[in-house]
Formats: structure tokens, C-alpha cells, sequence
């Protein structure tokens, strides 16, 4: 194959082989543009903006939590007069949140979970809940797959001690 191309060449005159050569070099340049430079570019690009949303929803997170630590701790009283469990799940439902898992245990205490929620829509609700005398024990957020929401796990309990 190389001894036919070489052939094929010497049969080219000196200005054919300049022209063949200024194009192959051009063909070259337009395959690595578009087949390296532009891909890479476009992935940077994407990635950047990525990381400034993930930043965005972390300050958003970040401000709503410094927000629930700065709310005044006599709001938070004996709590609701219903079953704490069935004050919750409405609660929830009131805010557009649906509880995955909502298991009493005991009268004053919840454990949750939720599969896929906006932070800021989370974070308003336990405020409100705090409001009325129920707090967060513990809470774990995981990012969700869904793209700016996070599944989060807690127990929740009645009364404002600490």
C-alpha cells in the first residue's frame, strides 16, 4: 500500500504535491478543531457552569441555615396539640413536600424521609415547624438525582429543649 501511495506521489508535479500537502494540512487542522478543541471547550464551558450553580445552591443552603439558627428559641415551645406524626404529615403536605417515610417513635418523635426536595422549600417548612415548637434532632441532605434537590433523612421532636 505504501509503495502504491509512494507512486501515486512521484506521478505529481511539484505544484500538485504543494497543493496536496496544503490541503491535507487543512483537513488536519479542521478535524482536530472539531474533533479535540471544540469537545474540550464545550465540556469546560459546561463544567464551569455546573460549579457556579452548585455555588449558588450552596450559599442559598448555607444563608437558610444560618437564617434557622438566629430563630429565638421561645418559639420553640411545648409544640403542636395534635400527635406530632400526624402534624408533620400535614404539615408537609400544606408546604407541597411528600414524606417517603414519616415513622413515629413514641409521642414525641418523627423520623422522616424525603426522596427529592428543593433546599430553600425544605428549610422554609422546618422553619415554620420550629415556629411551632418542633425541632430537628438530626438531618442528613444527599444531593438527589434530580438536578437542584437534595433527599434528606431526620428526626424530628416536640418540645424547644436542647
Amino acid at each position: 500500500m505504501m509503495a502504491g501511495f509512494k507512486a501515486m506521489w512521484a506521478e505529481r508535479s511539484t505544484r500538485e504535491q504543494w497543493m496536496l500537502g496544503v490541503m491535507f494540512g487543512l483537513i488536519a487542522i479542521v478535524i482536530l478543531w472539531f474533533g479535540l478543541v471544540r469537545p474540550i471547550d464545550a465540556a469546560r464551558l459546561s463544567t464551569r457552569t455546573a460549579m457556579l450553580e452548585a455555588a449558588d445552591r450552596n450559599a442559598a443552603i448555607r444563608a437558610k441555615v444560618a437564617m434557622m439558627k438566629r430563630l429565638p428559641a421561645q418559639a420553640a415551645s411545648a409544640g403542636p396539640a395534635t400527635p406530632l406524626d400526624q402534624y408533620v404529615g400535614q404539615s408537609a403536605g400544606e408546604a407541597g413536600l411528600t414524606l417517603e417515610r414519616a415513622q413515629a417513635q413514641g409521642q414525641d418523635r418523627i423520623d422522616i424521609a424525603i426522596a427529592s426536595v428543593r433546599p430553600i422549600a425544605l428549610f422554609s417548612w422546618l422553619a415554620r415547624l420550629e415556629g411551632q415548637g418542633v425541632r430537628v434532632e438530626t438531618m442528613r441532605a444527599q444531593p438527589a438525582p434530580t438536578a437542584g434537590s437534595v433527599s434528606v433523612q431526620a428526626v424530628l421532636v416536640r418540645g424547644g429543649g436542647q
